[in-house]
């Protein structure tokens, strides 16, 4: 079984038996000890910030094990950071598992990355704040369980078109905080309408796989 928490903006922490990772760890709600790794998609406020980063090594991570950080160039270049570089191509190998690293377009964020995770055989993709999805994100083939994908109203043809795309079974809005969740729930409803499974998810609540 894997744990999916979405902790607002678009923070998520996976957690498995043998894993516990969290990525883009700008959370509203407070994530679980045991924390081992951390994965940035890019360098902008609502993805990555220094005091929660610190916050985790002090409170959440797993005290047993060196806390793992992982982003890519952008975060070098903003922050002065002790982290793991990834690339576009990259996998990351978890205790059972791996992360793999997808070019992404993002916006006024260059070297932003997308990962699909892969936990207890179940796979979760999380495309950062991503509507101009790249050519490599597109040509994912494998079977995504759960796709985490931002809200923003302009854009909704967008997450739907990349949705269709994807052999996926399962859709979450995220990317926001208490004060613009209706937007993920209008997305909830257009996605309900063109026939894709999909469901709200609060900040703090969570879904098993």
């Amino acid at each position: 079984m894997v744990v999916c928490r979405f902790l607002g903006n678009a923070c998520l922490e996976l957690i498995s038996e043998k894993d516990h990772i969290i990525v883009d760890p700008t959370f509203l709600s407070e994530p679980k000890k045991g924390i081992e790794s951390i994965f940035l998609t890019h360098h902008h406020p609502d993805h990555t910030n220094l005091e929660k980063i610190m916050e985790i090594g002090k409170q959440f991570s797993n005290k047993t094990k060196d806390l793992e950080i992982y982003g890519p160039e952008c975060i070098h270049e903003e922050f002065d950071l002790d982290f793991t570089l990834i690339l576009p191509g990259s996998k990351i190998d978890l205790n059972v598992g791996y992360v793999k690293v997808f070019d992404n377009n993002c916006w006024k964020a260059e070297d932003c990355v997308a990962y699909l995770i892969e936990m207890e055989g179940k796979k979760i993709l999380h495309t950062a704040d991503s509507a101009d999805y790249s050519k490599e994100l597109k040509g994912i083939k494998d079977q995504v369980d759960l796709c985490f994908i931002a809200c923003f109203e302009d854009n909704f043809q967008d997450y739907l078109g990349f949705l269709r795309n994807l052999n996926l079974k399962f859709a979450i809005p995220y990317h926001f905080t208490s004060e613009k969740q209706e937007g993920a729930k209008k997305l909830v409803e257009f996605l309900k309408e063109n026939n894709l499974n999909t469901k709200f998810l609060a900040i703090g609540e969570e879904i098993e796989l």
